[in-house]
């Protein structure tokens, strides 16, 4: 097989139901230039199986087969032997439109881009899930120009409006190997500081204001599990890699990398309101230690400090409503 434009890369875990699907939908793709590595990580399904038909089947398919080890130790292998000249990491329950790596990489070339990112939309096959309240839209706030990666981070971030789910972005594979950015092992929410660091590395980034990708919401995925220590854990080590990170990016990042990291903390502080006093105590410590307290958000610190506002405030809204009808 020749050096392919785009190396696809999918860990899998225990998705056997959906797996014909979302892999089908790489496959199916109206771009043919690719290679499709796939990480079985340890799976006890079906998966392995399915998998194997898949690689049997198609000569652009690579399968690794490893023990459990995680999505981040599943994407640096496959990171570590993709061929392609971009990358795209998509995930093994969700679903990729026929033309996005087509168009994405049209527009990377054209534009001779480091990095190409679009929309997405969330779906759910589970009635007690909200899909819309996850939306990944940026329609009529980013044109269709070229920008510096750090400067739209930090109008995004403005805006509530950054996200690093890595199934919106087509990327140079050089901006990563340059810079020397690998997937954090044993953590979760490891897209997080990755595709941060993306943006903060890239000089020439384009958007594409289409529906690429569709987002499937299931019980018991790290986007629906109830919010813990472990999710704690995982931030406050991102939150030190950014700050390293300030070094290697330069001067000029530190303002957005600050922003990220108020956004990120703050987050952390909120959804801490609801965790026992020796959970919220350790947060509260880690931020008074690394002098934070000024970058929290009011509303998340008072959260933090006095979870009792969580409880009116649960009050107070139905309240409002209730006389609004009046």
């Amino acid at each position: 097989m020749s050096t392919p434009a785009i190396s696809v890369i999918i860990p899998v875990y225990n998705t056997d139901v959906y797996l014909n699907e979302a892999v089908g939908s790489i496959l199916n793709q109206t771009f043919r230039d690719f290679e499709l590595i796939i990480v079985n990580d340890g799976s006890t399904d079906n998966s392995l199986k399915i998998l194997k038909e898949f690689e049997q089947a198609d000569s652009r398919v690579i399968l690794i087969d490893q023990p459990n080890s995680g999505s981040s130790i599943a994407r640096e292998r496959a990171l570590g032997i993709s061929k392609g000249e971009y990358l795209f990491f998509m995930d093994s329950d969700d679903i990729l439109e026929s033309k996005a790596l087509e168009s994405c990489y049209k527009r990377a070339v054209k534009d001779s881009l480091d990095m190409v990112f679009f929309d997405a939309v969330s779906f759910s096959d589970d009635t007690n899930l909200n899909a819309q309240s996850f939306h990944y839209n940026r329609k009529g706030v980013v044109g269709e120009g070229i920008y510096n990666g750090a400067e739209l981070m930090n109008m995004l971030l403005s805006k509530d409006l950054f996200r690093v789910a890595p199934w919106m972005h087509l990327f140079r594979k050089e901006i990563a190997t340059e810079n020397e950015l690998h997937f954090y092992p044993r953590i979760i929410h490891e897209d997080e500081l990755f595709f941060s660091q993306l943006y903060l590395f890239a000089k020439r980034v384009g958007y594409i204001p289409e529906d690429f990708f569709r987002r499937r919401l299931r019980a018991n995925s790290t986007m629906t599990t109830k919010f813990s220590l472990k999710n704690i854990n995982s931030y406050l080590t991102i939150v030190n890699e950014l700050e390293r990170t300030k070094e290697r990016a330069g001067s000029l990042t530190i303002p957005v990398i600050d922003k990220l990291i108020s956004n990120i903390l703050s987050g952390v502080a909120y959804q801490s309101g609801l965790l026992p006093f020796k959970t919220r105590f350790f947060v509260i410590k880690f931020i008074l230690k690394n002098g934070y307290i000024g970058e929290i958000k009011i509303k998340s610190l008072l959260v933090l400090l006095f979870p009792i506002t969580l409880y009116i405030k649960s009050k107070i809204k139905p309240a409002l409503r209730f006389l609004k009808k009046l």
